[in-house]
């Protein structure tokens, strides 16, 4: 049977660094929605923030095909994205059809400085993320109430990032080993 780590939450609460150092310690494969947008942003181009919420929408596509296919052969896979209620409603759908197991880390933090790595980290972003322009502090306060850790399913973890350190870390690569690990 296949395990499914999420790993999702709020903005800048290291999401994607989370998955990609679970992913090379664990040796389980990880699907980045960021990755994926980028390269079909790449590849497709966009010119407006509509055709940036299509590669958005084909880009979430990707990930349940992507996550169908692991399920199928029961591989174990931590797929990663800040999802959006429907989309988690999705995911939880097709676990459930596939029989499979899931663990959601859902990632939050001090909105201070989730915000400020936010603010740090736009320089570098890939166009792809940057559409809609910087969000001051009050529109990223009503994204963050957006994405809840009541919508997420499976047996679920929540985990500030505000002070995130190694020993954090090795706390939940093993909290994950065990998981894996269990017979149900």
């Amino acid at each position: 049977m296949s395990k499914i780590i999420i790993v999702t939450g709020h903005l800048a609460a290291l999401k994607s660094t989370l998955s990609h150092q679970l992913s090379n310690d664990l040796c389980i494969n990880v699907i980045n929605k960021d990755t994926i947008k980028e390269i079909l942003g790449d590849s497709i181009g966009f010119k407006n923030r509509e055709e940036n919420l299509k590669l958005s929408h084909a880009t979430f596509e990707m990930m349940k095909y992507m996550l169908k296919k692991s399920m199928d052969s029961n591989q174990h896979l931590i797929i990663e994205s800040n999802f959006k209620k429907h989309e988690l409603i999705e995911l939880e759908n097709m676990v459930k059809l596939s029989k499979s197991e899931c663990l959601t880390l859902f990632l939050t933090g001090d909105p201070k400085i989730l915000y400020q790595r936010y603010i740090l980290r736009q320089p570098q972003r890939h166009p792809v993320h940057v559409s809609t322009g910087l969000m001051p502090y009050e529109v990223f306060l009503n994204v963050m109430n957006e994405y809840r850790i009541d919508d997420c399913f499976g047996k679920k973890i929540e985990i500030n990032t505000t002070n995130f350190n190694p020993e954090m870390y090795q706390n939940i690569c093993q909290e994950i080993k065990s998981y894996i690990e269990s017979i149900n």
